[in-house]
């Protein structure tokens, strides 16, 4: 038999109604900065993800959503390690992947993209659409023949191109380079900061009055001076439960005059042009880790060191 997708479509179109705008507003507002990640990182358009999680996830309302975090339908694989969920679809109490949160699933849900089967459709532009919805269709990701006339709808009646028009449509991606290691006895603590600080940049634009730059694809702001997780949440419409998430902070912790804050899930490691990092004084595992958007619990993972270790100064990391 052949192995059916492991994406779950709708086989009904959501009659977009004059009742139904506000839910689907609000779930454009709550996961449009997902959407413009996956965009960011893996060049999927954020018009057309953000119409699949509407259309599949009944605009966040669905079982799969509610219960497993589930927006896009996810089966689960041989290779599937996380927890699952079991649901009624094409046969009774089928398996499906659950995630711990809903940008998991949106994270999956490009990986499943990114698979030679929808290779074709990364020729298309950002801005094409309609190219990208009749493109799955065609690359056989769903079975409705209405399938890219129910996307297609859904961004023009919600006018998703303009989630994104002001964002960079092209970002360069990371760099592939030949990892270099630096052997302990060849550090000198006196060089210039350049030489430890590898992700030095330049701040590239103002977001919600404050500097900015990107770390290997994830967007972060400079915290200002007296700022807090709970005021950030409020200028920049998101929780500060999930702001203190992206960016590994339990409560307590605060925010000091100069910290990055990510506005999405850090990396599980770094580019492969920063494979190692030695510690300097004053460093500790969560600045280092808001230095390379490494999650906090993979740098100590990486290292084989429990957490909460303290780190001294000239110890090696490896930060992949």
């Amino acid at each position: 038999m052949r192995i059916r997708a492991l994406f779950i479509v709708l086989c009904t179109a959501l009659p977009i109604l004059a009742d139904q705008q506000p839910l689907y507003l609000e779930y454009i507002r709550q996961y449009k900065s997902a959407a413009l990640e996956q965009q960011r990182l893996h060049k999927i358009p954020a018009s057309i993800t953000m119409a699949q999680g509407l259309l599949e996830s009944g605009a966040g309302k669905s079982e799969l959503a509610v219960q497993a975090n589930n927006h896009f339908g996810i089966k689960c694989t041989s290779d599937w390690k996380g927890e699952t969920y079991r649901h009624d679809d094409e046969t009774a109490q089928e398996c499906f992947r659950k995630y711990h949160h809903a940008e998991e699933s949106y994270e999956d849900h490009s990986h499943f993209l990114l698979r030679p089967r929808y290779k074709k459709l990364f020729a298309l532009k950002l801005q094409d659409y309609k190219g990208w919805a009749r493109g799955l269709k065609e690359c056989g990701y769903a079975t409705d023949p209405k399938y890219p006339e129910k996307l297609i709808k859904i961004i023009e009646e919600y006018d998703l191109m303009n989630m994104v028009a002001d964002q960079p449509a092209d970002l360069p991606a990371p760099s592939d380079s030949t990892d270099t290691i630096y052997p302990l006895d060849t550090v000198d603590l006196n060089e210039p900061e350049d030489f430890f600080d590898a992700t030095k940049m330049e701040e590239v634009e103002l977001y919600c009055n404050h500097r900015s730059g990107y770390q290997d694809g994830l967007h972060y702001i400079i915290a200002e001076g007296g700022e807090s997780f709970e005021s950030l949440s409020y200028y920049l419409n998101i929780s500060e439960k999930m702001l203190r998430r992206y960016n590994d902070a339990e409560q307590g912790r605060e925010l000091q005059k100069g910290d990055r804050v990510y506005l999405f899930f850090k990396h599980r490691r770094a580019n492969r042009k920063h494979p190692t990092y030695y510690v300097r004084k004053g460093d500790t595992a969560w600045s280092i880790s808001q230095k390379f958007g490494i999650r906090l619990k993979s740098l100590y993972e990486l290292n084989g060191i429990p957490q909460d270790t303290p780190l001294t100064t000239r110890q090696k990391l490896r930060l992949r």
